[in-house]
């Protein structure tokens, strides 16, 4: 089973004093439409997720209109309210503030704090999408809540050039002290690899809504991040 993993590492401290507590990070779930094996909406979707283990969702459709994109928002949005989870919202800052999204990732060359923190004030997650050390830092010290980074590889099948690997990874966490978030297309296998790495959270896309029995998949990736933080 191949999923796209997301990974969480850094301070818990700065993480709850920036309105993210440690229950947050568990399981993240991010949103795949495009990879989805059975009938039924995104939000049904996000519903079995979340009674899986999912601990923060994470709204990605890149193929969405942006009305349909706003839609989906306001029910996941909805739908997180009710589980007492974080609602994050992957770029369209203007969605995101328009349905009081708890936080909201866009690229490096996207990130202007000061224009994102006018729209969507002081209080919420800021992610930033990057891809070396000087990125992450530069982040960082703009004020960024938290980055992503990837895609990642464990580094042991060659099959994706593109890939940074998993030392890669830990040189970004080493260069801030705020969490980093790995994604990459990963097999179950392969989060083994990133044991002592210093992350604190595992998230998936593919992972868990390319799986036929999707509450059982996030079940299962629940318990695998339990058994490697």
């Amino acid at each position: 089973m191949r999923s796209r993993v997301i990974l969480l590492s850094g301070s818990f401290t700065e993480i709850r004093e920036m309105g993210l507590l440690k229950r947050d990070l568990g399981l993240v779930a991010v949103t795949d439409l495009a990879s989805m094996r059975v009938d039924k909406t995104l939000r049904d979707a996000v519903e079995e997720a979340i009674e899986g283990g999912a601990t923060m969702v994470v709204l990605n459709e890149p193929t969405l209109s942006h009305e349909a994109l706003k839609k989906e928002a306001v029910r996941l949005k909805i739908l997180c309210g009710m589980h007492d989870i974080p609602f994050i919202m992957m770029k369209h800052v203007d969605i995101a503030d328009a349905v009081d999204a708890d936080g909201i990732v866009v690229s490096f060359r996207e990130f202007d704090p000061v224009e994102i923190r006018t729209i969507i004030g002081s209080d919420r997650s800021i992610g930033v999408l990057v891809s070396t050390p000087e990125e992450a830092r530069k982040a960082m010290e703009g004020g960024a809540w938290f980055l992503m980074c990837g895609p990642v590889s464990a580094g042991h099948d060659g099959e994706h050039t593109d890939c940074i690997t998993i030392e890669e990874v830990e040189g970004v966490c080493a260069a801030v002290d705020i969490p980093v978030i790995a994604y990459g297309g990963l097999a179950d296998a392969d989060i083994n690899y990133l044991r002592g790495t210093g992350i604190s959270g595992i998230g998936a896309a593919a992972g868990i809504f390319g799986q036929t029995d999707i509450v059982s998949a996030a079940a299962s990736l629940r318990r695998i991040s339990r058994e490697i933080l």
